[in-house]
């Protein structure tokens, strides 16, 4: 049988499913295959624990469910429809182009556990948890002047740069802080948030100097493309103020990483919390490997990191394979 593009299918959704990762909370599970076939009773699943059974079966699939993807793959699957990953960004599949009948579908649920994970380093770095507790490995028993200078986030103002969903999201977790929200986004005549206060706006990239004097924390959230490199450097670090947060949850390439540390070394601004970075694993090599840089937190990418994870997902996969079915049957 073909469909309409003159592509060959069958009626069965074969899942290829080939989800292994180091990290446990991105390794599918047994359980998570007892949940497809539960809600998926129509699809026939190939859960392969290696790369290279991955590849065997592609020329069996419909649908792929995976962290990676090359482009000469598309030429080992013929029946291939749709693609599905877990990960926001863009960069995990190494694709240049798609052919038409196929979609692929990256996870859009990472915003309200990200949130949580923003949120919690700016109340840990404004009420003086993180200093405290950088005081307390160092032997104090009463660290009372590490938190001298503990700040509220109450009535603070955020601009998070990259006001997409994930945006958003943190912004809505701040709202409950009575925290003023500035994104800034390309686009910035997008509908207004539902949460949004009279005080709270959407600017443009091109407004982002005027806006960072003002700044108490300052989120990015940007992906990967070419047009984001080196987003913030040493302007950008100068118009912010001293006691100012940068906080990167988006990707590393948007900072200029040895303007950063020199901005962290001179007092320029408050500090940076980051949990991204130009090369991954941070290497030695790095400027922001430096342990002397003052008022620092560093992640290793995991802003998102729940054991919940595959299965938030699954629960947007799950529904998006209805489409497929309804398609399988036409």
């Amino acid at each position: 049988m073909h469909n309409k593009q003159g592509v060959e299918t069958i009626a069965t959704n074969i899942i290829v499913i080939y989800l292994e990762s180091k990290i446990p909370c991105f390794t599918f599970k047994q359980s998570h295959i007892v949940r497809l076939l539960v809600s998926l009773p129509d699809a026939e699943l190939i859960w392969c624990r290696t790369k290279e059974q991955y590849v065997e079966a592609l020329p069996q699939a419909t649908v792929v469910l995976s962290w990676c993807f090359m482009q000469e793959w598309f030429e080992l699957a013929p029946h291939l429809r749709k693609i599905g990953t877990p990960a926001a960004g863009r960069d995990f599949f190494k694709v240049t182009s798609v052919p038409d009948h196929i979609e692929i579908r990256n996870g859009t649920f990472h915003g309200p556990v990200m949130a949580e994970t923003v949120l919690g380093m700016i109340l840990a770095v404004n009420r003086g948890i993180l200093r405290a507790y950088k005081h307390q490995l160092q032997g104090e028993l009463w660290p009372a002047q590490a938190v001298f200078g503990s700040r509220l986030i109450f009535g603070t103002h955020a601009v998070i740069i990259g006001f997409g969903k994930i945006g958003q999201a943190v912004g809505r977790l701040l709202n409950g802080f009575n925290v003023r929200v500035t994104g800034v986004r390309r686009n910035p005549s997008a509908e207004r948030p539902v949460w949004f206060e009279a005080s709270d706006v959407v600017k443009p990239l091109a407004d982002l100097h005027s806006i960072l004097p003002s700044a108490d924390h300052v989120i990015m959230l940007l992906p990967s493309d070419t047009e984001t490199d080196n987003f913030m450097g040493t302007r950008e670090f100068e118009l912010m103020s001293e006691h100012a947060v940068l906080y990167n949850f988006g990707r590393g390439n948007s900072i200029d990483e040895a303007a950063l540390a020199a901005a962290l070394r001179d007092g320029i601004i408050g500090g940076a919390c980051l949990d991204v970075f130009q090369k991954e694993p941070l290497p030695e090599s790095s400027p922001l490997a430096d342990p002397t840089l003052p008022n620092l937190i560093r992640m290793p990418h995991a802003s998102a990191f729940c054991e919940s994870y595959l299965d938030r997902y699954l629960d947007e996969f799950i529904e998006w394979l209805g489409s497929v079915s309804q398609d399988a049957e036409r």
